[in-house]
């Protein structure tokens, strides 16, 4: 599959998403009083690893982000349906991994997901975060980036 067939899908795939239940796009840079997913980060290891974003197959990986909803009716709760999206950089979405969450005060919620040795096999990945508000009705997606795993 080449690149252009790869964009196609993601834009097809994000679009529906939008049709179907409305996506804002997480930008760290937006005003502090819009929904957002921030600080999208890999590590080696958990909890405590070291942040990179080549591993080994063998490796523990954890995934981590930042999301903030600044909805008075989100206040305490922990948002729905947080997700990790794995994808191959021919566009294909492999399965999804469900992300763990805990309230970090003022909005702030950490998403987090830890991979075992084995989960992914080598190759690379774009991975993204997706959230549903707590009111089940606005999804908010983070930006991709891109990990290598490698064969040791």
């Amino acid at each position: 599959m080449n690149r252009t067939l790869w964009m196609t899908t993601v834009a097809f795939v994000l679009g529906a998403l939008w049709l179907l239940t409305g996506v804002a796009w997480a930008q760290p840079s937006g005003p502090a009083n819009v929904p957002q997913i921030l600080n999208v980060r890999t590590f080696k290891g958990f909890p405590d690893g070291d942040e990179q974003r080549t591993f080994l197959t063998t490796d523990d990986i954890t995934f981590e982000a930042t999301y903030y909803d600044p909805n008075p009716a989100c206040v305490g709760e922990l948002p729905v349906l947080p997700q990790l999206l794995l994808f191959n950089l021919e566009g294909q979405l492999l399965p999804s991994f469900e992300a763990g969450s805990q309230d970090s005060g003022l909005g702030y919620r950490l998403l987090f997901t830890d991979l075992f040795p084995g989960d992914l096999p080598a190759g690379n990945y774009q991975h993204m975060f997706l959230v549903r508000d707590c009111t089940g009705v606005n999804n908010f997606v983070s930006g991709f980036q891109t990990i290598r795993v490698l064969a040791p």
